[in-house]
């Protein structure tokens, strides 16, 4: 669980409106540059979570929501690429952006994905490596090896212009990624525990960069609300 009052009042989102439902807080980001924070909130049907920052609240839908969940084939023709659905996974649609899961994909398609997501977007795969590697905090000589580990969880597709995520979930493939001083008080503070209790918190804590970017964010998950209660 969180803390609610540490993270809705004392961190500045306390005029969050009532129809949001605050004990269904899912995520958590935080920006380690900029100190910036978003909060995920689920929605009683689960088919959306309210996206709150600073500059107001949006949704965010389920992939597979009937309504507004996300197009395969739509991927497929904005990448110029057949992909394999049941590995290729859009796991979350916000208005024009997929987040597309890639854990249940093997070597092959993954690295067919990536390699349509750079040419479209544009993106140099040395830097894609790059931000791999500052995800996971490893040192990847590949794009295929990294891969090959599962490195990459997640990738935010802008389907109309907009910059590239990558996501990637180190503490849950058994890697260290280095936490200052300064994350590590916030999400004490967040999971109201002590530092030496944090570590069984964070195994499904997702880290994510912009490719081009140096800016690191990590985002927490409360696992249980969605799955049974395992972890943190």
């Amino acid at each position: 669980m969180y803390d609610l009052r540490f993270i809705f009042d004392e961190c500045g989102f306390g005029d969050v409106p009532d129809y949001v439902d605050r004990s269904r807080l899912f995520n958590v980001s935080l920006d380690l540059t900029s100190g910036d924070i978003k909060l995920y909130v689920l929605d009683s049907s689960e088919r959306f979570a309210h996206k709150i920052t600073r500059d107001g609240i949006t949704r965010q839908y389920s992939g597979d929501d009937p309504e507004h969940g996300g197009d395969h084939a739509r991927l497929e023709r904005h990448l110029g690429a057949k992909l394999l659905e049941r590995e290729i996974v859009i796991d979350a649609v916000e208005g024009e952006t997929y987040y597309v899961y890639l854990d249940d994909a093997g070597l092959d398609e993954s690295r067919r994905f990536l390699s349509a997501l750079c040419r479209v977007h544009g993106l140099d795969e040395n830097a894609v490596l790059a931000s791999i590697n500052a995800v996971c905090a490893q040192s990847f000589a590949t794009i295929e090896a990294a891969l090959a580990e599962h490195a990459v969880s997640l990738v935010k597709v802008p389907l109309a212009g907009g910059e590239v995520k990558l996501y990637a979930r180190p503490f849950l493939r058994g890697w260290r990624f280095p936490l200052d001083q300064q994350a590590t008080r916030f999400l004490c503070r967040l999971h109201a525990c002590a530092e030496s209790d944090l570590k069984p918190r964070l195994e499904h804590l997702w880290v994510t960069n912009e490719i081009g970017s140096e800016a690191i964010a990590i985002v927490t998950q409360r696992h249980g609300l969605l799955h049974s209660e395992t972890g943190a």
